[in-house]
């Protein structure tokens, strides 16, 4: 099997791990549309867009400390740099500015504060406490939930939490209520209602391919509880049960080549609905399998509709 060579315009880095990277100097590819340019230990160039990061005081020279929120299969690096006050996983005091109710897609009725930070910046926090909505205080305590391009996630820290009936790790039966779009988050969403009567969303995109039908039924497990609070769901593949093996055909065998030298053998895999999905191998088992038309593999879980594999031992002659 001929090797297809994919260049990576970056250095290879660790997901999740911090690196110092030196902000070099700020480009403009089109109208709003300007990037800091980054130097990574390594001294490879990677862009972090600007606009994200109003207010962080990035300046040429200076030496920031960014984290590799993600390294997606094709070995683009995703950075999210430290912010200037504020910590993930730590509570803070936030100044009161006003609150609201709103309607969401699940036409649920939201109580909101809007707080300010040390930016300036003004940001929602959804109170589940009656006694905090009736008499907000001037100061609000906050659990920083995440970080993601300079937008911070906030939950009110009082005792009064939302607590979901669903645990999480449980599988459950939900029926399609619903499609709706949210104009908010620029997405399409499914409406799944449970035993109880509860809605919950479900985004679309993520599902094209799967039979999901208004007024039938799906089985889902609660696989978590996001920044804002919803419980995330994740569907039962059509096709694929965690913890099984099956077969895929192989399509390819790429070679990932960082500009550091690096080279990451990849064995790129078709799923049942013709979609790529792609096994990290070490040189000697790609040279094993590259002759091969199909290779075994356990899917160890699915995310976001798309299977995470891992080789099997054991593979067909």
């Amino acid at each position: 099997m001929d090797i297809h060579y994919v260049h990576i315009p970056n250095a290879r880095l660790k997901e999740g791990a911090v690196y110092p990277f030196r902000v070099r100097k700020t480009v403009s590819l089109g109208p709003d549309d300007e990037y800091y340019v980054l130097e990574d230990p390594n001294g490879y160039k990677i862009l972090l867009t600007k606009s994200y990061y109003v207010g962080y005081g990035f300046e040429p020279g200076q030496i920031i400390n960014c984290r590799v929120d993600k390294v997606n299969c094709n070995g683009k690096v995703f950075l999210e740099p430290e912010h200037p006050f504020y910590r993930e996983g730590e509570v803070y005091s936030f100044d009161f500015v006003c609150k609201d109710k709103v309607k969401n897609i699940l036409k649920e009725e939201e109580h909101l504060f809007m707080v300010r930070d040390r930016l300036d910046k003004q940001w929602k926090v959804r109170i589940h406490d009656k006694n905090l909505w009736d008499n907000p205080p001037s100061q609000i305590k906050c659990l920083l939930v995440r970080i993601k391009k300079g937008k911070i996630y906030l939950q009110a820290s009082t005792l009064k939490q939302p607590v979901s009936m669903l645990e999480i790790g449980t599988h459950h039966s939900f029926r399609v209520a619903d499609e709706r779009y949210d104009p908010t988050r620029k997405a399409s969403y499914f409406v799944l209602r449970d035993v109880n009567g509860n809605d919950h969303m479900l985004k679309k995109k993520h599902y094209v391919r799967y039979p999901i039908t208004i007024g039938g039924s799906i089985s889902c497990q609660v696989i978590g509880v996001s920044a804002d609070g919803y419980v995330i769901l994740e569907p039962q593949h059509p096709c694929y049960e965690s913890g099984k093996i099956y077969q895929f055909p192989v399509d390819r065998l790429e070679e990932m080549v960082f500009t550091d030298g690096y080279r990451q053998k990849v064995l790129v895999l078709q799923d049942c609905f013709g979609e790529e999905v792609k096994l990290h191998l070490d040189d000697r088992v790609a040279q094993l399998l590259a002759p091969k038309r199909f290779v075994q593999a356990k899917v160890k879980a699915v995310v976001k509709g798309k299977p995470e594999l891992e080789l099997s031992d054991e593979q067909p002659i």
